[in-house]
């Protein structure tokens, strides 16, 4: 099973489950819980929604579209965004100073 399946499956048992609680679960390295949740969700298998994680019903993976790098950049922009809201592990000049950082990479792109 791939670290994808695995963390689709989790997800499908505990959709509430909070990305510390996932790393926890799973042995995981939080950075890891992140980045399969954003593949998951670029790939549409899953939702994030106010009540927890929805999940859709999963395909090959040969039917899906993998998203531009630049609308895939910005998703993880907005995914890190999200997190550091709830976590605060940086501060706010710092977290500024990220996200205007990107955003001038991305304009470039």
């Amino acid at each position: 099973m791939t670290k994808c399946q695995e963390l689709y499956e989790f997800y499908k048992q505990n959709p509430q489950a909070k990305n510390a609680e996932v790393a926890e679960a799973l042995h995981w390295d939080p950075y890891h819980v992140r980045k399969y949740k954003f593949r998951l969700k670029s790939r549409g298998l899953i939702a994030i929604t106010p009540d927890g994680v929805e999940t859709a019903p999963l395909f090959a993976d040969e039917d899906v579209q993998e998203p531009s790098a630049k609308f895939a950049a910005y998703q993880h922009l907005y995914d890190v965004c999200v997190e550091r809201l709830q976590t605060k592990d940086m501060s706010d000049s710092q977290f500024i100073s990220l996200v205007q950082e990107i955003r001038m990479i991305l304009a470039k792109m």
